[in-house]
């Protein structure tokens, strides 16, 4: 599968100086960009660049996907353009051939093409522009800088304003490491995270670090010297419905869902490197790696909390077994067992500042992303996106007690929703916002267009669907591996939401992914495509429980002297006796305080 060199999973970070000349006192400088950049190295362990202009300076780490080149270096620059680039841009061919007329090409990457597209366009370019990213564009004739992060916010990006100038990283941990970010927690984030889970935060550029923000979804923000940073939304999801005949493809939706399915994948496994793709039996990973599995033997990941000779024992096993019965020899079936205990280091592995980590199965997700960097593959398809923008969740229990009732579909069914969610033990003062956190999530369920159900939806989209790739990409990029999501080209995504929301369910079975599983039909095994809806599972919670109480035991008075551990919990007597909800969100702050706490080795310069 030949395709343009990639430069992918990378991590970018910089400064740019509001002021001219440089700010009072010691500004960020170089030094400081490169201690960004060396705290990213885990995102791109394959080479570093770092470029300084008229106020500004770049910094960039790569990974690899199909070789490193001088003529690929990062930042770039074309004419009167720098670009620190992260991402994928999946129809960069298109647009190669599109602009070739117009500019000389000297590398195969897709940053060269993002960058001559930005050239040729300018932000209009983003209309264009397919795939996942983040990156920063310097223009030397006007001296502005413009931050972009994509559609869905696949890729990251976080800012500081300080005193006249603005730095920006793929990673909070990196912000900090330039030394000019305060390391304070914002309270009132960190307690509605508590309160409502990190996957329903309405404001998408709150952090829990206090004065760090997250460029939102599908924004652009430009930087002018002498000026307040300015920023716009330049994506949203569709509003209105199309009728049955207004498919764009004609025939029916399954036909033209299947399509668009087919070519995002396709263009998804473009490069030489090989890549591989999670399978957990679902309907979503198997539809994944059934159509990756066309193009060539396709190496598919299984992991598994019990013995691999026993399927019997484990559902997704079980079910991936027989998808790779099924494909046979298209399918290269790799088979993982995974421990179920966790060390210290393994909280502070997966701690992100963006986010407390508040779900067990974080864990569980970054071993599964170090398997694959340990079968020594860079880059694995994900399932991710399907359920929350095909109805996927109406099976759950929990989807209906705290979203909607597809079978009474009414606003009141989604009173709890915040409230539900909440850590067990919080501390008064925690409580205390409880009501104003519930009601700033209803208030956004409420402000969104379309049914109850389709509202609900679009709700996990803006909330749940965000974090979610939040994390994996997070966890994917710690293990140096780069994670692709076919469901969240916004193709799909525009697709899924053009069609009357209530056509992807069948409310009286309470099933969800209608026009998917039709879509699979001819694909898949019949038992795939009726397996009922579950969810990522956790590792054998008895023995999680077990070995996180040995270590709140072993450190109970670091954990006790914590003053923000103290603040947000009341702290039981004995924490042997505590739940595995609170265990784990009591040593998730506990390690996200102890990172944020951490000191800056070199002085800034």
């Amino acid at each position: 599968m030949n395709g343009p060199v990639k430069f992918s999973g990378c991590g970018i970070a910089g400064v740019f100086h509001l002021t001219a000349p440089r700010p009072a006192g010691i500004p960020p400088g170089s030094a400081a960009v490169q201690r960004m950049t060396q705290a990213l190295a885990h995102r791109g362990p394959h080479g570093e660049g770092l470029w300084e202009g008229d106020g500004v300076i770049l910094g960039h780490r790569r990974l690899a996907v199909t070789g490193l080149g001088a003529a690929g270096a990062q930042p770039m620059t074309r004419d009167h353009l720098t670009i620190a680039y992260n991402g994928e841009a999946y129809n960069a061919p298109a647009l190669r051939a599109e602009l070739a007329a117009h500019y000389p090409f000297t590398s195969h990457t897709d940053t060269e093409v993002v960058l001559r597209a930005w050239q040729h366009w300018g932000p209009a370019a983003l209309d264009k522009l397919r795939g996942m990213y983040a990156f920063a564009v310097f223009d030397a004739r006007t001296r502005q800088l413009t931050l972009v992060r994509d559609r869905i916010g696949i890729k990251p990006l976080y800012y500081h304003r300080g005193n006249g100038f603005v730095v920006f990283a793929s990673e909070i941990e990196a912000l900090l490491a330039s030394g000019h970010v305060p390391r304070e927690p914002d309270l009132d984030t960190l307690t509605r995270q508590l309160l409502c889970s990190t996957t329903l935060s309405v404001d998408p550029s709150r952090t829990p670090v206090d004065r760090v923000f997250a460029l939102p979804p599908a924004t652009v923000m430009t930087l002018t010297p002498g000026k307040n940073p300015e920023t716009r939304t330049y994506w949203s999801l569709p509003h209105q419905h199309r009728s049955t005949a207004a498919l764009r493809r004609g025939g029916n939706r399954a036909d033209e869902l299947s399509l668009l399915l087919e070519e995002s994948v396709q263009e998804m496994l473009m490069g030489d490197v090989r890549v591989a793709a999670f399978l957990s039996g679902g309907l979503d990973s198997s539809a994944i790696t059934s159509l990756a599995a066309q193009h060539g033997p396709m190496p598919g990941i299984t992991t598994t909390y019990a013995a691999p000779s026993s399927p019997e024992a484990d559902d997704d096993l079980r079910y991936s077994l027989l998808l790779a019965d099924h494909l046979g020899d298209r399918l290269r079936h790799y088979v993982i067992a995974q421990p179920t205990t966790v060390a210290l280091e393994d909280l502070d592995a997966i701690c992100d500042l963006s986010a407390v980590g508040d779900d067990p199965r974080h864990l569980a997700i970054w071993r599964n992303y170090r398997a694959v960097h340990d079968l020594g593959l860079r880059v694995v398809l994900n399932g991710q996106g399907a359920d929350e923008i095909m109805g996927g969740y109406v099976g759950r229990p929990s989807a209906i007690r705290h979203l909607v009732d597809v079978n009474r579909p009414t606003y009141d069914t989604a009173r709890t929703l915040a409230a539900s969610r909440q850590v067990p033990g919080l501390s008064g003062d925690a409580l205390a916002l409880r009501d104003r956190a519930h009601r700033e999530v209803l208030d956004l369920h409420a402000s969104l267009p379309g049914d109850p159900v389709e509202r609900a939806h679009r709700l996990l989209v803006g909330t749940q669907l965000a974090r979610v790739v939040q994390f994996e990409d997070f966890l994917g990029m710690r293990a140096s591996v780069e994670a692709r999501f076919p469901f969240l080209d916004e193709r799909v995504i525009e697709w899924a939401f053009a069609q009357p929301f209530a056509t992807h369910i069948d409310a009286p079975s309470r099933r969800g992914k209608v026009h998917l599983a039709a879509a699979m039909r001819r694909r898949l095994p019949p038992a795939l495509l009726g397996r009922p809806k579950s969810v990522f599972p956790h590792p054998d919670t008895t023995a999680l429980t077990k070995t996180l109480s040995v270590i709140a035991r072993r450190h109970a008075d670091e954990l006790r002297n914590d003053p923000l551990v103290a603040h947000l919990f009341t702290l039981p007597t004995d924490l042997s006796t505590t739940t595995l909800p609170m265990l784990w969100a009591l040593l998730s702050l506990w390690r996200w305080h102890h990172k944020l706490q951490a000191v800056v080795l070199a002085p800034a310069t």
